[in-house]
């Protein structure tokens, strides 16, 4: 006679789905602390005995669980975050499967206790193998969910197990992670009764940077370079390590999407992308990243630990992690005050430190350490040391008549530079920018502007030789022209230049310097853009 079939038990069934979900105690503290996130916790208690082994016990403030829905939290399924198929492709909860407490609940003793706010008392739910019991209890809101034994009835998961150590040790790397995921909730940790830390909700820009070098080290905020860019729908901040900061491991490459902890090859690749060749062999960079990606443009319903998700646009995504990151690598960074980091609204990309507290009418001028000659006192004006002079200089002034001269070097077309990712932009219709002349010209000037209907057109490359060009400013101004020549065209491009004097490469500054000595020579009564600061001119800028 043949093998029959037979249908598995439900504790049989919800021990195999254990095993993909809960592989080790850091796999329950992460589903936990998760299902807190999803309660609109703001306070998280964690307490760990043995390495999470003898016990798990996560207690928090969120809107708590419904007495008459006890039952159906540790039913495998059940969930409150999804109702249908269609539900899946716009997930913006931590949770949805229905899977984790069912899961824990069959290889553990589990103890969980909630109150709603609505509710009068609290209750709570024992459940130990086959036997399940309903209990009154006493807690104020919220849910404290206690996991005895881990794997008490699965001697075999137990084998695979590391020691005690190395088991809180993945534990206290879960915790981490998600402290940093949620800044603004509260996290207390313990570990055999001793207190492990005890994190207070990062409340402003301030205490978000405690709470990331408390987690991350110091030195890594030290030498980080925070970047905030908001391109194509997606918006990308947070903070790498520059070339100074290696490391041997790469267990600090840490990436949230849509909050959510992640490891995805496809960002590791754009991070090792972003680093080549500014790293040692053997050598890895730390980050801190925070991707925020349309719910409906990715999938995380791809691994029940829901590590792994999938992009829509995975090229877009990889594009522009690299481009940013490499752009951020290139740029030297500035001090900026700690809270001042979230107002950050431009791709303009800065390094973090901590900073000290000075006199206000004082303020520090950072000269540039390599070349010497060159203090930038604000995002337009610098001070140049032209033939051991000061002079003042309008640094947005020089760079625009620096342009022209080298426009009137270029034959046409000019050399053009396709963009990472295509830009949509607003036009007029019926606007002189449909017109084929329009689109003659701006082929000219290395500009690609494919229209896509009567009111949107899709820029999709730029002129090489124009690094800070502000498309915006250009859409904009090429909207209100009222049928401009090639001339106009150029100088709108020579116009609209948006970078700033504190953040330009030394290539650049030595660029701008040289011109500026050069006009200075050749014009015996100066230049429009800058002030020679004798003693005269000084007394004239102080005492006006």
């Amino acid at each position: 006679m043949g093998i029959r079939i037979r249908q598995l038990s439900p504790l049989v069934a919800n021990q195999i789905a254990a095993g993909e979900v809960i592989e080790r105690p850091a796999s329950v503290v992460k589903e936990l602390l998760e299902n807190s996130l999803d309660a609109q916790a703001d306070s998280i208690h964690i307490e760990i005995d043995f390495g999470g082994l003898n016990l798990v016990k996560i207690s928090d403030n969120g809107i708590g669980i419904d007495a008459d829905d006890l039952l159906l939290a540790i039913a495998a399924h059940a969930t409150s975050k999804i109702e249908q198929l269609q539900d899946l492709y716009a997930i913006t909860s931590m949770g949805f499967r229905g899977e984790a407490l069912a899961s824990i609940a069959s290889i553990s003793r589990l103890t969980l206790s909630s109150k709603p706010a609505a509710q009068e008392h609290a209750r709570m739910i024992r459940v130990d193998g086959t036997t399940v019991n309903l209990l009154p209890c006493a807690r104020t809101q919220g849910t404290t969910i206690e996991v005895n034994d881990l794997f008490f009835n699965a001697p075999v998961r137990k084998k695979f197990l590391k020691t005690e150590r190395s088991e809180f040790q993945a534990i206290e790397l879960v915790v981490k992670r998600f402290a940093l995921s949620a800044p603004d909730i509260a996290i207390t940790l313990k570990h055999n009764g001793k207190l492990i830390f005890a994190l207070p909700a990062a409340s402003c820009a301030k205490t978000r940077l405690l709470r990331i070098g408390k987690l991350l080290g110091k030195n890594f905020l030290e030498q980080a370079v925070y970047l905030a860019v908001d391109l194509a729908g997606i918006q990308l901040e947070g903070w790498i390590s520059g070339p100074g900061y290696q490391r041997s491991q790469n267990d600090k490459q840490w990436v949230y999407i849509n909050q959510r902890m992640v490891k995805d090859k496809l960002i590791n690749h754009a991070l090792k992308q972003a680093y080549d060749n500014l790293l040692h062999p053997g050598r890895y960079p730390s980050c801190l990243l925070y991707l925020t990606i349309p719910a409906q443009e990715i999938d995380i319903n791809v691994h029940p630990t829901k590590h792994e998700v999938r992009f829509q646009n995975p090229r877009l995504v990889h594009d522009l992690i690299t481009s940013q990151l490499s752009r951020a690598l290139a740029l030297p960074g500035v001090t900026i005050p700690a809270s001042d980091f979230t107002t950050v609204k431009s791709p303009v990309l800065m390094e973090v430190r901590e900073t000290v507290r000075q006199s206000s009418l004082f303020p520090s001028l950072p000269m540039n350490a390599s070349s010497g000659r060159w203090v930038s006192l604000n995002a337009n004006f610098a001070v140049l040391f032209i033939s051991e002079q000061p002079f003042l200089v309008d640094v947005h002034g020089v760079q625009q008549q620096r342009l022209q001269a080298l426009l009137r070097q270029q034959s046409l077309p000019l050399q053009s530079r396709p963009l990472l990712v295509p830009m949509t932009y607003p036009v007029n219709s019926g606007h002189y920018v449909h017109s084929e002349q329009c689109q003659a010209h701006l082929a000219q000037l290395g500009i690609e502007l494919t229209l896509m209907s009567e009111t949107q057109a899709m820029l999709r490359s730029v002129p090489l030789l124009l690094p800070y060009l502000d498309i915006q400013s250009f859409m904009t101004g090429l909207n209100k022209s009222v049928n401009p020549g090639l001339a106009q065209l150029l100088n709108l491009l020579q116009v609209c230049q948006s970078f700033d004097a504190r953040h330009l490469p030394q290539e650049e500054q030595h660029g701008i310097s040289d011109y500026l000595r050069q006009a200075l020579l050749q014009s015996a009564i100066g230049t429009p853009w800058c002030v020679r600061l004798d003693l005269e001119n000084c007394r004239g800028i102080v005492h006006v």
